[in-house]
Protein backbone atom coordinates (compact mmCIF):
# COMPACT_ATOMS: atom_id res chain seq x y z
CA UNK A 1 0.00 0.00 0.00
CA UNK A 2 1.22 3.50 -0.88
CA UNK A 3 0.18 6.41 1.34
CA UNK A 4 0.45 10.14 0.63
CA UNK A 5 0.28 12.69 3.46
CA UNK A 6 -0.39 16.34 2.58
CA UNK A 7 0.11 19.31 4.87
CA UNK A 8 -1.99 22.10 3.39
CA UNK A 9 -0.98 24.90 5.79
CA UNK A 10 0.80 25.67 9.06
CA UNK A 11 4.50 26.07 9.74
CA UNK A 12 4.85 23.60 12.63
CA UNK A 13 4.92 19.82 12.15
CA UNK A 14 1.38 18.51 11.82
CA UNK A 15 0.68 16.09 14.67
CA UNK A 16 -2.32 14.48 12.94
CA UNK A 17 -0.22 13.58 9.90
CA UNK A 18 2.62 12.30 12.09
CA UNK A 19 0.20 10.03 13.96
CA UNK A 20 -1.33 8.80 10.70
CA UNK A 21 2.18 7.98 9.49
CA UNK A 22 2.95 6.11 12.73
CA UNK A 23 -0.30 4.16 12.34
CA UNK A 24 0.35 3.26 8.69
CA UNK A 25 4.09 2.57 8.89
CA UNK A 26 3.88 -1.15 9.89
CA UNK A 27 1.89 -2.15 6.82
CA UNK A 28 2.56 0.57 4.20
CA UNK A 29 5.06 -0.14 1.44
CA UNK A 30 5.68 3.56 0.95
CA UNK A 31 4.68 6.73 2.84
CA UNK A 32 5.24 10.01 1.04
CA UNK A 33 4.83 13.49 2.47
CA UNK A 34 4.38 16.87 0.81
CA UNK A 35 3.43 20.44 1.60
CA UNK A 36 0.65 21.47 -0.74
CA UNK A 37 -0.40 25.08 -0.05
CA UNK A 38 -2.14 26.05 -3.32
CA UNK A 39 -4.97 25.02 -5.61
CA UNK A 40 -2.57 25.16 -8.57
CA UNK A 41 -0.33 22.58 -6.89
CA UNK A 42 -3.31 20.23 -6.59
CA UNK A 43 -4.38 20.80 -10.18
CA UNK A 44 -0.85 20.10 -11.44
CA UNK A 45 -0.44 16.97 -9.30
CA UNK A 46 -0.35 13.33 -10.39
CA UNK A 47 -1.02 11.27 -7.28
CA UNK A 48 -3.04 8.46 -8.84
CA UNK A 49 -0.43 5.90 -7.84
CA UNK A 50 -1.28 6.27 -4.16
CA UNK A 51 -3.81 3.97 -2.51
CA UNK A 52 -4.62 6.45 0.24
CA UNK A 53 -4.29 10.21 0.53
CA UNK A 54 -4.62 12.01 3.86
CA UNK A 55 -4.64 15.83 4.05
CA UNK A 56 -4.79 18.19 7.01
CA UNK A 57 -5.51 21.93 7.22
CA UNK A 58 -5.63 24.29 10.18
CA UNK A 59 -7.13 27.44 8.68
CA UNK A 60 -10.47 27.92 6.94
CA UNK A 61 -8.81 30.11 4.34
CA UNK A 62 -7.12 26.93 3.05
CA UNK A 63 -10.47 25.23 2.29
CA UNK A 64 -10.25 25.94 -1.48
CA UNK A 65 -7.10 23.80 -1.61
CA UNK A 66 -8.83 20.95 0.23
CA UNK A 67 -11.90 21.24 -1.97
CA UNK A 68 -9.77 21.08 -5.12
CA UNK A 69 -8.03 18.00 -3.70
CA UNK A 70 -11.31 16.24 -2.97
CA UNK A 71 -12.71 17.12 -6.38
CA UNK A 72 -9.70 15.56 -8.14
CA UNK A 73 -9.07 12.66 -5.75
CA UNK A 74 -12.47 11.61 -4.43
CA UNK A 75 -10.96 9.01 -2.11
CA UNK A 76 -8.81 11.56 -0.21
CA UNK A 77 -9.38 11.71 3.55
CA UNK A 78 -9.37 15.32 4.74
CA UNK A 79 -9.38 16.62 8.30
CA UNK A 80 -8.20 19.37 10.59
CA UNK A 81 -9.71 22.43 12.22
CA UNK A 82 -9.91 24.24 8.89
CA UNK A 83 -12.06 21.47 7.44
CA UNK A 84 -14.23 19.90 10.13
CA UNK A 85 -13.85 20.75 13.83
CA UNK A 86 -15.83 17.66 14.85
CA UNK A 87 -13.74 15.14 12.91
CA UNK A 88 -11.08 13.23 14.88
CA UNK A 89 -8.42 10.70 14.06
CA UNK A 90 -10.40 8.13 16.01
CA UNK A 91 -13.18 8.56 13.45
CA UNK A 92 -10.93 7.03 10.80
CA UNK A 93 -9.62 4.28 13.07
CA UNK A 94 -6.40 5.92 14.27
CA UNK A 95 -5.87 5.91 18.04
CA UNK A 96 -2.08 6.00 18.43
CA UNK A 97 -0.31 8.88 20.13
CA UNK A 98 2.99 7.86 18.55
CA UNK A 99 4.35 10.50 16.16
CA UNK A 100 6.46 9.77 13.09
CA UNK A 101 8.96 12.64 12.95
CA UNK A 102 10.58 11.24 9.81
CA UNK A 103 8.12 13.44 7.87
CA UNK A 104 10.12 16.42 9.14
CA UNK A 105 13.77 15.32 9.05
CA UNK A 106 15.13 18.79 9.82
CA UNK A 107 12.88 19.34 12.82
CA UNK A 108 14.75 18.62 16.05
CA UNK A 109 12.30 19.75 18.74
CA UNK A 110 9.55 17.68 20.37
CA UNK A 111 5.92 18.71 19.98
CA UNK A 112 2.68 17.59 21.56
CA UNK A 113 -0.10 18.09 24.11
CA UNK A 114 -0.15 17.54 27.85
CA UNK A 115 -3.91 18.25 27.75
CA UNK A 116 -6.72 18.81 25.27
CA UNK A 117 -9.83 20.94 25.57
CA UNK A 118 -10.57 24.09 27.57
CA UNK A 119 -12.43 25.22 30.69
CA UNK A 120 -14.10 28.05 28.80
CA UNK A 121 -16.59 28.28 25.94
CA UNK A 122 -15.63 31.45 24.08
CA UNK A 123 -17.97 31.89 21.11
CA UNK A 124 -15.19 32.80 18.69
CA UNK A 125 -13.06 29.75 19.58
CA UNK A 126 -13.38 26.29 18.02
CA UNK A 127 -11.60 24.43 20.85
CA UNK A 128 -14.72 23.68 22.96
CA UNK A 129 -16.50 22.28 19.89
CA UNK A 130 -13.43 20.41 18.68
CA UNK A 131 -12.02 19.03 21.93
CA UNK A 132 -14.61 19.54 24.64
CA UNK A 133 -13.73 19.70 28.32
CA UNK A 134 -10.16 19.46 29.60
CA UNK A 135 -8.60 15.98 29.51
CA UNK A 136 -4.97 15.06 30.11
CA UNK A 137 -3.06 13.52 27.23
CA UNK A 138 0.71 13.05 27.76
CA UNK A 139 3.45 13.84 30.24
CA UNK A 140 6.47 15.93 29.27
CA UNK A 141 8.60 12.77 29.15
CA UNK A 142 6.03 11.15 26.85
CA UNK A 143 6.33 14.08 24.46
CA UNK A 144 10.13 14.32 24.47
CA UNK A 145 11.80 12.33 21.67
CA UNK A 146 14.68 11.34 23.99
CA UNK A 147 18.38 11.54 23.21
CA UNK A 148 20.00 12.74 21.00
CA UNK A 149 17.26 15.32 20.48
CA UNK A 150 17.36 18.63 22.38
CA UNK A 151 15.25 19.13 25.47
CA UNK A 152 12.97 21.56 23.65
CA UNK A 153 9.23 20.99 24.13
CA UNK A 154 6.62 22.78 22.02
CA UNK A 155 3.27 22.49 23.82
CA UNK A 156 0.10 22.93 21.77
CA UNK A 157 -2.12 22.89 24.88
CA UNK A 158 -5.03 25.29 24.66
CA UNK A 159 -5.43 25.51 28.44
CA UNK A 160 -2.27 24.26 30.17
CA UNK A 161 -3.36 25.40 33.64
CA UNK A 162 -6.84 23.95 33.19
CA UNK A 163 -5.60 20.39 33.78
CA UNK A 164 -5.66 19.15 37.37
CA UNK A 165 -2.04 17.96 37.34
CA UNK A 166 -0.35 21.01 35.86
CA UNK A 167 2.02 21.16 38.84
CA UNK A 168 3.42 17.73 37.94
CA UNK A 169 3.94 18.88 34.35
CA UNK A 170 5.79 21.99 35.54
CA UNK A 171 7.93 19.87 37.84
CA UNK A 172 8.75 17.55 34.92
CA UNK A 173 9.89 20.58 32.91
CA UNK A 174 12.06 21.82 35.75
CA UNK A 175 13.47 18.44 36.77
CA UNK A 176 14.30 17.52 33.18
CA UNK A 177 15.89 20.92 32.48
CA UNK A 178 13.60 21.37 29.48
CA UNK A 179 13.01 24.52 27.50
CA UNK A 180 9.31 24.94 26.81
CA UNK A 181 7.20 26.90 24.37
CA UNK A 182 3.61 27.41 25.53
CA UNK A 183 2.78 27.89 21.89
CA UNK A 184 -1.00 28.31 22.15
CA UNK A 185 -0.80 30.75 25.02
CA UNK A 186 -1.52 31.09 28.73
CA UNK A 187 -4.86 32.45 29.93
CA UNK A 188 -3.74 35.51 31.88
CA UNK A 189 -7.33 36.35 32.82
CA UNK A 190 -7.45 33.28 35.07
CA UNK A 191 -3.82 32.95 36.10
CA UNK A 192 -3.14 32.57 39.81
CA UNK A 193 -0.12 33.86 41.66
CA UNK A 194 1.05 30.26 41.98
CA UNK A 195 0.74 29.64 38.24
CA UNK A 196 2.56 32.89 37.43
CA UNK A 197 5.43 31.81 39.68
CA UNK A 198 5.46 28.41 37.95
CA UNK A 199 5.81 29.99 34.50
CA UNK A 200 8.63 32.22 35.72
CA UNK A 201 10.39 29.16 37.16
CA UNK A 202 10.80 27.38 33.80
CA UNK A 203 12.75 28.24 30.67
CA UNK A 204 9.96 29.61 28.46
CA UNK A 205 10.70 30.36 24.79
CA UNK A 206 9.11 31.02 21.42
CA UNK A 207 8.63 27.99 19.14
CA UNK A 208 12.05 28.56 17.52
CA UNK A 209 13.71 28.54 20.96
CA UNK A 210 15.60 31.70 20.13
CA UNK A 211 13.79 34.27 22.30
CA UNK A 212 12.24 34.23 25.75
CA UNK A 213 8.49 34.35 25.17
CA UNK A 214 5.19 33.88 26.97
CA UNK A 215 2.04 34.06 24.85
CA UNK A 216 -1.36 35.21 26.05
CA UNK A 217 -4.41 37.04 24.64
CA UNK A 218 -6.65 40.05 25.17
CA UNK A 219 -9.76 39.26 23.13
CA UNK A 220 -12.37 41.40 24.89
CA UNK A 221 -12.04 44.95 26.18
CA UNK A 222 -14.16 43.94 29.20
CA UNK A 223 -11.33 41.66 30.39
CA UNK A 224 -8.93 44.55 30.92
CA UNK A 225 -8.79 44.42 34.71
CA UNK A 226 -8.39 40.62 34.91
CA UNK A 227 -5.82 40.54 32.11
CA UNK A 228 -3.59 43.18 33.64
CA UNK A 229 -3.83 41.52 37.05
CA UNK A 230 -2.39 38.42 35.38
CA UNK A 231 0.29 40.42 33.58
CA UNK A 232 1.25 42.07 36.86
CA UNK A 233 1.52 38.63 38.49
CA UNK A 234 3.86 37.41 35.75
CA UNK A 235 6.13 40.43 35.97
CA UNK A 236 6.11 40.31 39.78
CA UNK A 237 7.65 36.84 39.58
CA UNK A 238 10.29 37.85 37.07
CA UNK A 239 8.82 37.58 33.57
CA UNK A 240 9.89 40.69 31.69
CA UNK A 241 7.05 42.58 29.98
CA UNK A 242 8.96 42.56 26.69
CA UNK A 243 8.91 38.75 26.79
CA UNK A 244 5.08 38.69 26.82
CA UNK A 245 3.30 38.60 23.46
CA UNK A 246 -0.41 39.40 23.70
CA UNK A 247 -2.68 38.34 20.86
CA UNK A 248 -5.51 40.82 20.26
CA UNK A 249 -8.68 39.56 18.61
CA UNK A 250 -9.96 42.38 16.39
CA UNK A 251 -12.98 42.73 14.14
CA UNK A 252 -15.13 40.24 16.04
CA UNK A 253 -17.23 42.17 18.55
CA UNK A 254 -20.30 44.06 17.21
CA UNK A 255 -19.78 47.80 17.32
CA UNK A 256 -16.00 47.58 17.71
CA UNK A 257 -14.36 50.85 16.66
CA UNK A 258 -10.87 51.82 15.60
CA UNK A 259 -10.60 53.63 18.95
CA UNK A 260 -11.38 50.37 20.81
CA UNK A 261 -8.59 48.55 18.97
CA UNK A 262 -6.15 51.37 19.48
CA UNK A 263 -6.92 51.60 23.18
CA UNK A 264 -5.89 47.97 23.71
CA UNK A 265 -2.77 48.44 21.58
CA UNK A 266 -1.73 51.52 23.53
CA UNK A 267 -2.37 49.93 26.95
CA UNK A 268 -0.19 46.95 26.05
CA UNK A 269 2.58 49.16 24.67
CA UNK A 270 2.53 51.22 27.85
CA UNK A 271 2.84 48.07 29.96
CA UNK A 272 5.79 46.99 27.83
CA UNK A 273 4.21 43.91 26.20
CA UNK A 274 4.24 43.04 22.51
CA UNK A 275 0.71 43.35 21.06
CA UNK A 276 -0.13 41.07 18.13
CA UNK A 277 -3.51 41.86 16.48
CA UNK A 278 -5.42 38.89 15.03
CA UNK A 279 -8.17 39.89 12.56
CA UNK A 280 -11.29 37.75 12.84
CA UNK A 281 -12.24 38.93 9.36
CA UNK A 282 -9.38 39.84 7.04
CA UNK A 283 -10.52 43.23 5.77
CA UNK A 284 -7.98 45.63 4.34
CA UNK A 285 -8.25 47.92 7.36
CA UNK A 286 -7.87 45.14 9.95
CA UNK A 287 -4.95 43.52 8.16
CA UNK A 288 -3.46 47.00 7.85
CA UNK A 289 -3.82 47.49 11.60
CA UNK A 290 -2.19 44.11 12.19
CA UNK A 291 0.77 45.01 9.97
CA UNK A 292 1.09 48.44 11.62
CA UNK A 293 1.46 46.88 15.06
CA UNK A 294 3.41 43.69 14.30
CA UNK A 295 6.02 45.67 12.38
CA UNK A 296 6.16 48.20 15.25
CA UNK A 297 5.36 50.98 12.80
CA UNK A 298 2.89 52.15 15.44
CA UNK A 299 5.89 53.15 17.56
CA UNK A 300 7.04 55.59 14.89
CA UNK A 301 4.04 56.62 12.83
CA UNK A 302 0.50 57.65 13.65
CA UNK A 303 -2.42 55.56 12.42
CA UNK A 304 -3.45 58.47 10.21
CA UNK A 305 -0.07 58.50 8.49
CA UNK A 306 -0.10 54.71 8.12
CA UNK A 307 -3.62 54.84 6.71
CA UNK A 308 -2.57 57.54 4.23
CA UNK A 309 0.26 55.23 3.12
CA UNK A 310 -2.36 52.57 2.28
CA UNK A 311 -0.99 50.41 5.13
CA UNK A 312 2.25 49.80 3.19
CA UNK A 313 5.68 50.57 4.68
CA UNK A 314 7.22 51.19 1.26
CA UNK A 315 4.83 54.12 0.85
CA UNK A 316 5.77 55.86 4.06
CA UNK A 317 8.60 57.83 2.45
CA UNK A 318 10.56 58.23 5.69
CA UNK A 319 12.44 61.28 4.46
CA UNK A 320 9.15 63.15 3.98
CA UNK A 321 7.22 61.75 6.95
CA UNK A 322 7.58 64.73 9.24
CA UNK A 323 3.90 65.53 9.50
CA UNK A 324 2.72 62.05 10.38
CA UNK A 325 5.72 60.52 12.09
CA UNK A 326 6.30 60.30 15.79
CA UNK A 327 9.73 60.61 17.26
CA UNK A 328 11.80 57.65 16.16
CA UNK A 329 11.87 54.76 18.60
CA UNK A 330 13.58 51.39 18.42
CA UNK A 331 11.65 48.72 16.53
CA UNK A 332 10.73 45.51 18.36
Amino acid sequence: MKVLLLQLDGKLPNIALMRIAAHCRPYADDIAFQHCPTVKAVEASDWWGFDRIYASLIFERTRPVAEALLQKYHFAEIGGTGWDVAKRLEDIGIKTKQQDYSLYPHYQNSIGFTQRGCRLKCKFCVVPRKEGAVVEEQTILDIWRKEPYPRNIVLLDNDFFGQPNWKQRIEEIRAGDFKVSFNQGINCRMITDEAAAAIASVRYYDDDFKRRRVYTAWDNLKDEERLFAGLEALTKHGVKPDAIMVYMLIGYWPGETAQDRDYRRQRLREFGCRPYPMPYVRTKELVGFQRWVIGAYDKRFTWEHWEAADYRPEKLHLAEAGTGAKDMESVV
